[in-house]
């Protein structure tokens, strides 16, 4: 950060960074009431994966729209929209009394969510210049691992003093609150600012060695250009094997403490929030290294090498977790598994901005789109397993995918700016 330029640019970040918190703070609730829920509606394993599906069902319907009207008319304004949606539906979860009215009210409530990761992708493709790209995301990022983290402990007291339906009443707030900070300070991108320098704005449009801006003078690419795309379909493809690992610890790790390790609900809480007070850390760390490593490697290798070492490493290591004597020793090696899982996202969310920064709302929605059906998967296939094969065959389950999604991602996707197949189109960006 220089003094001289200015860091307005990472006051906004902030501002994304505490969307996601709340984001994740509305949506991982589920996972610690799910005992409580389980218990009270005597679901199973596999009912309650549905219902925790359900949310990805609907998240996944709307994230490439999302992207695409981020893009076009703003990331704020969609945000705002999709806050106040999802909350209406935090607020209803209680008056699920049957699991197929469940089942729709957690459905509306992921398509409010779904347009939130590519609308701030966009934004932040705008605020930020592409060197810096990965730790920009990176520290947006650690809004996921904060707002686990504090609704595991604060959802199992609501649910010890009062009641689970508690926990999903007092969250809906949430989302409100931030829209009146981003009303006061946020802005959909840097032109729009007139407390910003011309200082900073002019760094914000340089590219990694500081001159002019050049990425994103292919200013009319079509979607045929983007989604004709290789890369972009088995980055895709990669990122939803991140994710799968990911959205399985999210949604089944509480559970999985509880009914596989025989913990009480308040160690459960407690050990489950380990996992993400690591990833507090490596999230940013994951985007540093991101930018480095393209800064030194270019962005084809550089922004791939964190992400291929985090997926084999979490695999690896979640293995020997399952595997491991007493709940201590699963939960720090568990712990160090997400923590090196998320060490692959700053790399990750950076490489849309590659392909095409004006574009980087669509094709965050596309690879979120992709996320979200391992956000869909996960939980519902974890439960079959868990009620067929036991914990342990469903955690080596998430281990083979987050390293097959690696070797996706080292063998098939090339990460470069997108080019218009017709030469004509291509046309330098004014700044």
């Amino acid at each position: 950060m220089n003094p001289k330029i200015g860091n307005k640019r990472w006051l906004i970040i902030v501002q994304f960074l505490l969307c996601y918190l709340v984001l994740y703070m509305d949506r991982s609730n589920m996972s610690i009431a799910g005992p409580s829920m389980m218990k009270e509606f005597n679901w199973s394993a596999t009912q309650f994966g549905l219902v925790s599906t359900a949310f990805f069902m609907g998240y996944a319907c709307t994230m490439i729209i999302g992207g695409w009207l981020a893009d076009r008319f703003g990331g704020g304004k969609v945000i705002i929209f999709g806050a106040l949606w999802w909350s209406i539906f935090v607020f209803l979860t209680p008056f699920g009394t049957s699991l197929g009215l469940m089942v729709i009210i957690r459905m509306m409530m992921g398509m409010g969510e779904g347009v939130a990761l590519p609308a701030i992708s966009s934004m932040v493709a705008k605020w930020i210049p592409k060197k810096e790209a990965g730790l920009a995301q990176g520290i947006c990022l650690v809004g996921v691992p904060l707002g686990i983290t504090l609704t595991m402990p604060f959802a199992a007291w609501i649910i010890q003093a009062h009641s689970w339906k508690m926990v999903f009443w007092t969250f809906a707030f949430t989302a409100p609150i931030w829209i009146l900070i981003w009303l006061r300070f946020g802005k959909d991108k840097p032109e729009n600012d007139p407390n910003l320098s011309q200082e900073e704005l002019a760094y914000i449009k340089s590219t990694q060695d500081g001159s002019q801006e050049m990425a994103g003078r292919y200013t009319d690419l079509t979607p045929k250009d983007i989604f004709s795309t290789p890369s972009v379909w088995t980055g895709a493809v990669s990122f939803f094997c991140t994710n799968y690992l990911f959205y399985l610890f999210m949604t089944w790790l509480p559970t999985y403490f509880m009914k596989g390790r025989g913990l009480q609900l308040g160690q459960s809480a407690l050990y489950t929030m380990m996992p993400y007070i690591v990833a507090v850390f490596t999230y940013p760390i994951g985007g540093y290294l991101a930018d480095k490593a393209a800064a030194k490697f270019e962005d084809n290798m550089g922004r791939k090498i964190f992400p291929v070492f985090g997926m084999v490493s979490a695999g690896i290591l979640l293995i020997l977790g399952s595997q491991a004597a007493n709940a201590v020793n699963a939960v720090a090696l568990i712990s160090a598994s997400n923590g090196l899982l998320c060490l692959t996202m700053g790399g990750y969310y950076s490489m849309p901005m590659v392909f095409s920064r004006k574009n980087a709302g669509k094709i965050t929605g596309l690879w979120s789109t992709f996320a979200t059906i391992g956000g869909i998967t996960a939980p519902l296939l974890t439960g079959v397993v868990v009620d067929a094969y036991g914990y342990t065959f469903a955690l080596y389950l998430g281990a083979g995918i987050s390293i097959i999604g690696s070797l996706i991602l080292l063998a098939t996707v090339r990460i470069k700016e997108i080019k218009p197949k017709n030469a004509s189109e291509i046309i330098p960006e004014l700044h």
